[in-house]
């Protein structure tokens, strides 16, 4: 009894197929609906291949004209960076200017900053009194 419904099952897989394969084999009306659409289909596809090519040429025209455009664009743009980079290295040499003065300006504080804390130690060094250092020792 156990082999019965494995057979049933097997019956049924190969009768699957042969019904498939008996609807696909239909009657002369369906091939000339298949037929008609694949002429709709057709036609379709050639009207949208002409749309495109129209399109592709449109660009193609638009790129070849263009090209002065870029041709002239290309020579502004230089022009411009040609100018722009003259201004950069007047503005980093004036920096460097400024950066050259302000330095000096700094050393010359710290040199007079340094001259007057020594005056200053040796003036008071001198006004400090008459006391002497060997009255620290006794």
């Amino acid at each position: 009894m156990s082999n019965r419904p494995l057979i049933l099952a097997l019956l049924a897989t190969l009768w699957l197929p042969q019904t498939g394969i008996a609807q696909s084999a239909d009657t002369p009306a369906d091939e000339s609906a298949i037929e008609q659409q694949t002429e709709q289909d057709i036609g379709t596809l050639q009207a949208e291949l002409a749309r495109i090519e129209a399109e592709r040429q449109r660009l193609a025209d638009q790129l070849a004209g263009s090209g002065n455009d870029n041709a002239a664009q290309i020579e502004q743009l230089s022009t411009q960076n040609i100018v722009l980079r003259d201004r950069l290295a007047v503005m980093e040499e004036l920096v460097d200017t400024q950066r050259s003065e302000e330095q000096r300006k700094w050393f010359t504080v710290g040199g007079a900053t340094v001259a007057l804390s020594l005056l200053a130690g040796w003036l008071l060094g001198r006004l400090g009194g008459g006391r002497k250092r060997n009255m620290w020792l006794n």
